[in-house]
């Protein structure tokens, strides 16, 4: 009872914050793992230094199926956040409260620097490092950080809708791994396609290349997880109280009648 008052949870216990703390710690080592695993191996296979569209397709499928797996794998027990971005996100939606998503972030860090831990030992490097192409500015790697991750953000709260009259099974983890399947396609050549403050400044420090730019992969999905919520909780989200609303009155009608 006292850690629910102190989450703002009431179904919140000791053992189903350590459940929680686990599962985001594990299921973001598995991300960074398969995830930099795959552009490793795309890289092992890429013809001189550039990195081919068959090389592009490679890492989006490591990071798309990587993600839909351990979504499908923990979001019965921590929601398969395994993103600051996202777990800020339930936050500004009024779905998490801070504390939960401060906790679970810092198990989501320590969960990527296990896996590039393991990678770098492995490796002899760290694979996955975000870097801005040389033929975008500062500003346009905000833009397309900004709204890659408020597409992700809308997904996430849109997918765990309960009043959409379906819970969200199968579809969370299909539709969050298609819609990171499709953003790395784009933002791989141009951004390195961050998305996830964790993942991003996890595989730079271990790759030591936070360079002065780096902030853009932090504030860009941090500023976006809130504007992807309150568009989402404000605009959005009121058309599924008002169906319900129109169902509900269609339910007493055909019952008077």
């Amino acid at each position: 009872m006292v850690l629910g008052l102190i989450l703002m949870e009431d179904n919140w216990n000791v053992p189903k914050l350590a459940r929680s703390i686990i599962a985001e710690l594990v299921g973001t080592f598995l991300l960074i793992y398969v995830g930099c695993g795959g552009v490793h191996g795309a890289l092992e296979m890429a013809t001189g230094s550039k990195l081919g569209s068959d090389g592009l397709l490679q890492i989006a499928f490591a990071f798309g199926l990587g993600i839909g797996v351990s979504v499908h794998l923990f979001s019965d027990i921590s929601g398969g956040q395994f993103n600051p971005a996202v777990s800020f996100a339930l936050f500004f939606a009024g779905k998490q409260s801070l504390v939960a998503s401060l906790i679970l972030t810092v198990a989501q860090l320590g969960g990527g620097l296990i896996g590039c831990g393991i990678l770098h030992g492995l490796l002899g490097y760290c694979p996955g490092a975000v870097e801005l192409n040389s033929d975008i500015s500062v500003f346009g790697g905000y833009v397309i950080e900004f709204f890659g991750t408020c597409f992700l953000v809308l997904t996430v709260l849109a997918t765990t809708n309960e009043k959409r009259g379906h819970p969200p099974g199968f579809l969370q983890p299909l539709s969050i791994g298609l819609c990171i399947f499709s953003l790395h396609m784009f933002m791989v050549p141009t951004t390195g396609c961050g998305l996830n403050p964790a993942r991003s400044f996890v595989t730079n420090v271990v790759a030591d290349k936070l360079g002065s730019d780096f902030h853009l992969w932090i504030i860009a999905p941090m500023l976006s997880s809130a504007a992807g919520a309150f568009l989402y909780k404000y605009v959005l989200d009121p058309h599924y109280k008002t169906q319900t609303h129109i169902v509900t009155e269609n339910l007493a009608a055909t019952k008077g009648s």
